[in-house]
């Protein structure tokens, strides 16, 4: 891994950190709408459109709220 691998797979814990809490009481259409309008969000979905191979692990901490690149 490179040093921006790093930093971004890094970045990708510390905002599943911050989400997970978020997201634990939310019911599925809650976690759509939380999907589509959180800042959290965008950034979560950023890293994952630039590192696809990600999706395992947000799938495993969040769930299926992001398509499957």
């Amino acid at each position: 891994m490179n040093d921006t691998q790093d930093r971004d797979r890094l970045e990708l814990s510390r905002l599943l950190q911050q989400a997970k809490p978020l997201l634990a009481p939310l019911y599925p259409d809650q976690q759509k709408q939380w999907a589509e309008g959180s800042p959290l969000a965008q950034e979560i979905s950023a890293l994952l459109a630039k590192h696809p191979e990600y999706y395992a692990e947000i799938h495993a901490q969040i769930g299926a709220i992001f398509a499957k690149p």
